[in-house]
C-alpha cells in the first residue's frame, strides 16, 4: 500500500495495488470528491480523495472507519452500501 499526497491540489491517493484502471467509481454523491479505481476484474487498485477534508467527512459518514473490499463485483451495489449510515 502506498499513500500519495499532491501538495498543490491537496488530493490524497491511497494505492492498494498496481494494475491498469478499468473504471473509476464515485464513493458518494456526484461532485463529492472521493473515488475508487478498479481493474477489469473488479480488484480495488486505489482510492482518491480530492482533499483531506473529503476523506475525513467520508470516514465520519461511515461511522469512523472506512472499509474497502478487495474486489468490487457490483459497482452499483457497492455505492448503495457505502451511502448507508454505519
Amino acid at each position: 500500500m502506498r499513500f500519495e499526497h499532491d501538495s498543490q491540489s491537496g488530493a490524497l491517493y491511497i494505492r492498494v495495488r498496481e494494475g491498469e484502471i478499468e473504471e473509476t467509481l464515485d464513493l458518494a454523491e456526484p461532485g463529492f470528491g472521493a473515488h475508487v479505481d478498479i481493474d477489469r476484474e473488479g480488484n480495488v487498485l486505489g482510492i482518491e480523495f480530492l482533499s483531506f477534508e473529503e476523506y475525513a467527512e467520508l470516514v465520519c459518514r461511515s461511522g469512523g472507519a472506512l472499509e474497502l473490499p478487495d474486489r468490487i463485483e457490483d459497482p452499483e451495489h457497492f455505492r448503495t452500501e457505502l451511502a448507508r449510515p454505519a
